[in-house]
C-alpha cells in the first residue's frame, strides 16, 4: 500500500511539472508580445566629432544597423546585437534604420558643429510654407526684432522704466502693480468641444473665445503641445509639422504661413513648440496645422496628430489699455532712401548684348538652398540649365543656408551665371511686419549671401508675393513677382506644372521652386520646349537689361511691361 502511494506521488508530480512547464511555454512569448520593439531614441543630436549610442528595446533579436539617409554626415560603431554607436561626421541630417526581425525602426539624427547646443535630442526646423519650402533645421538664430523707429522706446532717455511697450502698450509699474489697469494674463484656448485629432491637414477655429481686446502684441509667443502617432513608429517619412497662427478665414482654411508660424520637426507624446509673435499685432481666428513629408505632403506612416493645449503667453508687466484713453497711433517712419536703379553686380553685359532682339523668358525658382548632391532638386535644376545654355534667378531663404551643403549649391549657382535673390530669412510674409523687422530679415539674409557671393545688392522675392508699402519703402530691392505661376507649390502633377509654365510670353516672370520635386523632373521638358520655340530662358536682370528696362528699387514686376511702382 505505501508502494502503491509513493508511485502515484511521483506520477501526479511529473503530471504537474509538465503542465506547469507547457503554460510557461505559452505565456512567455505572450509576455514578451507585449512589450513592444522600440528604440531608445526617436530622435537624437550629435556634435561633429562625438557620438551617441541607440539601442533596441524590449527583444533579444539581433539588430541590423544601416544609414538610410545622409551617410556623409554620420558614421556607425560598434554595431552590437541591440546597440549602435552613431558618430558625427559634418553638419546635417541622417536617419538610421534598425532591422528587427521584419520590423525597421528608424532614428533621425542631427550633426550639429561643436558650438551648438545639443542638450535637447529634438530639433527645431523652420521648413516648408505653401510656397513649396523645404524643411531643414536651421544653426542661426531667428533675427531680433527691435522696436520700430519713431515707436515709445522701453526706457526713458534718462534711465527710468517707461510707462509704455514697444506695441505702445502701458507696462506694468517697477512694484508689479497694474498702473490703474488690467494686467495682461496668459490665454488658454478652451479646445473642449473642438476638432484637436487630426489624420489630415486641419484647423481649429477658436474665435468665439477671443476678446475684442486680444492682441497679438501683448504676447510674446503662443506654445502649442501636441502627441504624434505613427504606424510602427516609423517616422522615416516625417519632416515637419506646420503650425500658424491665422487672422483670417481664408488663411485659417488654406493652411498658408498666416501671421506668424513655426515649422517643429518633433515626433512623441506631449512634445511641445513655440511660435513667436514678435512684431505681431491683431487679433487671433485660430491656428492651421499641416504635417508634410519631403514632399510636402501628409507623411505615409502618420496615423493622427492630435493638439493637446494651446497658450498665449502674455509679455511680462503689460497691461491692457484704458478703453477710456485711446492710445495714439504710432506714426509711420519714412522710407529710409529714394527709389533708384538696380543693376545686378553679376550681371554679364557681353551675355546681355547677345541676348538683343530674342524672345526672352525668366524663370525664377524659389525657397532654396537644399545642397548640392548630384540628386538634389536644386542641382537636377541647375545642370539642366547649364545644358540648355540658359539662366534663371534663385531666391535664396536666409534661415535655410545652414550647412556646408547649401553654401556650396549657391556658389554654384554663382559659378554658373545664375542670379542669386533675396527671399527674406524665413517663409512668413513681411507685410504684417513693422519697418525694423522688415530691415531685420532682409539685412540678415543679406549678409549670408554676400559672405557666399561677394555681392551686397540683390533683387527681392516677397514670400506669398505679399506686398507692403512699408516693403516698398523699406527694401532697397526691386521686386520680382511673376506673370506666370507652376503652381508648384500647390501639389500641381510634372504635367500641369509643364502646361502651366509653357504659357510664358516674351517678357514674362516665371515663378518656380528648387525644393520640388515634380519642377526638377519638369524643368528638362520646359528648357527643350521654349528652345523648340526660339525663346532663351535668362534670368530676370538678363532679361530687362536685354529689353532696355530699368529695374527700380521698391517697384514690384511681373513682366517687362507690368510694373507696380512704389507708392
Amino acid at each position: 500500500m505505501r508502494g502503491q502511494k509513493l508511485t502515484v506521488s511521483k506520477r501526479t508530480l511529473l503530471s504537474l511539472v509538465l503542465t506547469l512547464a507547457l503554460v510557461m511555454g505559452i505565456a512567455t512569448p505572450q509576455a514578451d508580445a507585449a512589450k513592444k520593439v522600440k528604440l531608445s531614441k526617436k530622435n537624437v543630436t550629435v556634435k561633429v566629432g562625438k557620438t551617441q549610442t541607440i539601442k533596441v528595446k524590449n527583444t533579444k533579436k539581433k539588430a541590423k544597423w544601416t544609414i538610410k539617409k545622409g551617410k556623409k554626415y554620420i558614421s556607425l560603431k560598434k554595431k552590437k546585437k541591440t546597440s549602435v554607436v552613431v558618430k558625427g561626421k559634418k553638419q546635417g541630417k541622417a536617419v538610421v534604420v534598425a532591422k528587427v526581425g521584419k520590423k525597421k525602426l528608424s532614428c533621425s539624427v542631427k550633426v550639429v558643429k561643436q558650438k551648438e547646443d545639443t542638450n535637447k535630442d529634438t530639433d527645431k526646423s523652420a521648413t516648408p510654407s505653401p510656397n513649396g519650402a523645404s524643411a531643414s533645421p536651421s544653426s542661426i538664430p531667428a533675427p531680433t526684432l527691435a522696436p520700430p523707429t519713431g515707436s515709445p522706446s522701453t526706457a526713458s532717455p534718462s534711465g527710468s522704466p517707461s510707462t509704455v511697450s514697444p506695441s505702445g502698450f502701458p507696462l506694468v509699474s517697477p512694484s508689479g502693480s497694474p498702473q490703474g489697469q488690467e494686467a495682461v494674463k496668459d490665454v488658454e484656448i478652451d479646445l473642449t468641444g473642438l476638432t484637436t485629432t487630426f489624420t489630415a491637414p486641419g484647423k481649429i477655429d477658436f474665435s468665439k473665445q477671443i476678446e475684442s481686446r486680444f492682441d497679438l502684441s501683448l504676447f510674446s509667443k503662443m506654445e502649442v503641445v501636441y502627441t504624434t502617432v505613427f504606424e510602427g513608429d516609423d517616422t522615416s517619412d516625417f519632416n515637419n509639422v506646420k503650425i500658424a497662427v491665422a487672422q483670417t478665414t481664408d488663411t485659417l482654411n488654406c493652411y498658408d504661413n498666416g501671421v506668424a508660424f513655426v515649422y517643429a520637426a518633433k515626433t512623441g507624446t506631449d512634445v511641445s513648440d513655440a511660435v513667436s509673435l514678435d512684431g505681431k499685432e491683431g487679433t487671433a481666428l485660430g491656428i492651421n496645422i499641416q504635417p508634410m513629408n519631403s514632399e510636402y505632403k501628409w507623411p505615409d506612416k502618420l496615423t493622427s496628430i492630435t493638439i493637446k493645449s494651446i497658450v498665449f503667453v502674455a509679455k511680462p508687466g503689460v497691461v491692457y489699455p484704458d478703453p477710456s484713453k485711446p492710445l495714439d497711433p504710432t506714426p509711420t517712419p519714412e522710407a529710409t532712401y529714394p527709389p533708384e536703379k538696380f543693376v545686378y553686380e553679376g550681371l554679364d553685359t557681353d551675355r546681355v548684348n547677345e541676348l538683343k532682339d530674342k524672345k526672352l523668358v525668366a524663370f525664377t525658382f524659389d525657397d532654396g538652398p537644399v545642397g548640392n548632391a548630384d540628386t538634389d532638386t536644386s542641382m537636377i535644376i541647375q545642370n539642366a540649365l547649364v545644358k540648355h545654355n540658359a539662366h534663371a534667378t534663385f531666391f535664396y531663404i536666409g534661415q535655410q543656408i545652414n550647412s556646408d551643403a547649401k553654401e556650396a549649391e549657391i556658389k554654384s549657382a554663382k559659378e554658373k551665371g545664375f542670379e542669386i535673390g533675396n527671399h527674406s530669412w524665413s517663409w512668413g510674409s513681411l507685410s504684417s511686419m513693422k519697418a525694423d523687422a522688415i530691415k531685420e530679415s532682409i539685412g540678415n539674409t543679406n549678409a549670408k549671401l554676400e559672405e557666399l557671393t561677394g555681392y551686397s545688392n540683390f533683387m527681392f522675392r516677397a514670400p506669398n508675393l505679399s506686398v507692403s508699402a512699408e516693403m516698398q519703402g523699406y527694401i532697397r530691392a526691386p521686386f520680382a513677382n511673376c506673370a506666370v505661376d507652376s503652381k508648384d507649390w500647390n501639389g500641381a502633377t510634372t504635367e500641369q506644372i509643364i502646361k502651366n509654365v509653357e504659357a510664358a510670353k516674351d517678357g514674362d516672370i516665371v515663378l518656380m521652386h528648387e525644393t520640388q520635386k515634380n519642377t526638377a523632373e519638369a524643368i528638362e521638358t520646359l528648357l527643350q520646349y521654349f528652345d523648340d520655340e526660339g525663346f532663351q530662358v535668362v534670368s530676370v536682370s538678363e532679361m530687362f537689361a536685354a529689353k532696355g528696362k530699368d529695374l527700380i528699387t521698391g517697384n514690384v514686376y511681373s513682366s517687362i511691361n507690368s510694373v507696380s511702382e512704389r507708392k
